[in-house]
């Protein structure tokens, strides 16, 4: 007499799936945060080179008209040889005469939306002639992640 075949059932149990569900929120726990701070550093590298330019800008201005840099509007100094890019995602101030003599600062501050992660700041771009430009931003987070 042969015995009755049982019958398999195919698939997952509940505890597999439930090890699959927790490997991928383990996952994406850890690169939601990482692919936002990239898109951010992506989004403070546009501010970081229009800063550069500015600053390329800034020296040949006191270069060629031997006096302080240019410290108004860039459109009412004469000689100011950059056009001032439109940026998508920082509204760029005025340059200010900075601490010391000759020198001077200027800021980027992020525009709407922000990011969840870094919230509104701004970045400030400060020149002391014949030395690298010190960069600061204006939050904790934003400086250690964002600004090279």
């Amino acid at each position: 007499m042969t015995k009755p075949r049982r019958r398999t059932r195919g698939g997952f149990t509940l505890i597999e799936l439930l090890v699959v569900i927790l490997i991928i929120g383990v996952l994406a726990a850890i690169a939601i945060p990482q692919f936002f701070r990239v898109v951010e550093k992506a989004n403070a590298s546009e501010a970081m080179s229009a800063l550069d330019s500015i600053r390329g800008a800034q020296e040949r201005y006191l270069t060629k008209t031997g006096g302080f840099y240019c410290t108004a509007a860039f459109t009412a100094c004469t000689g100011f040889d950059l056009q001032i890019p439109t940026l998508l995602n920082y509204t760029l101030g005025t340059p200010t005469s900075g601490m010391g003599n000759p020198s001077w600062q200027i800021t980027a501050t992020r525009n709407p939306p922000t990011s969840v992660y870094y919230g509104a700041y701004t970045i400030t771009y400060d020149v002391e002639p014949n030395s690298p430009p010190i960069v600061t931003c204006s939050t904790p987070l934003c400086q250690t992640d964002l600004i090279p």
